[in-house]
């Protein structure tokens, strides 16, 4: 079985309960596949909605986050995320954020063909990032473009 990271849209008719799916790792036995059709306006626009925190719980818990490293990642204190409920709306920057790790993983697994292998990939120090785990540099905007452009290079074959 093939784990990928995948970004669901939630469904209006359940209101924001289905959003709960909005950003969730998924089992798939016919190998890597993902969800077409999904655009930078849509994107923009779950981003608006805001993520209910239900979603990112599920998102961090398949990805084996920390509450301290999510946290860290979305620029939000430990303490303010607990007092979201379940179904609480996140920031729109929040929910920007946990967009971008969704994406990132997405990609991460489509390239190394396991989920799992790609999350030891992440924990593991490398000489393209000074030596640092590429998990060390998600706080940042630029962190996660140079994890996706390492990610670009390995998909390619151009190691560096």
């Amino acid at each position: 079985m093939t784990n990928v990271v995948n970004m669901i849209k939630p469904q209006k008719d359940r209101g924001y309960h289905g959003q709960e799916q909005a950003l969730m790792v998924v089992q798939d036995s016919g190998g890597v596949s993902y969800v077409s059709g999904r655009g930078y306006f849509e994107f923009i626009q779950l981003s608006r909605d805001g993520i209910i925190k239900k979603a990112l719980m599920n998102l961090s818990q398949q990805l084996s986050f920390s509450l301290t490293e999510v946290a860290r990642i979305l620029h939000i204190s430990e303490r303010t995320l607990q007092r979201y409920g379940d179904d609480e709306k996140l920031s729109a920057d929040t929910s920007e954020r946990a967009i971008l790790l969704s994406q990132l993983y997405q990609h991460g697994t489509q390239v190394f063909g396991d989920l799992e292998n790609f999350k030891e990939w992440m924990r593991t120090p490398l000489p393209a990032f000074n030596y640092q785990p590429p998990i060390s540099l998600l706080d940042t905007t630029f962190g996660f473009q140079l994890i996706q452009d390492e990610l670009g290079k390995i998909a390619h074959g151009i190691f560096a």
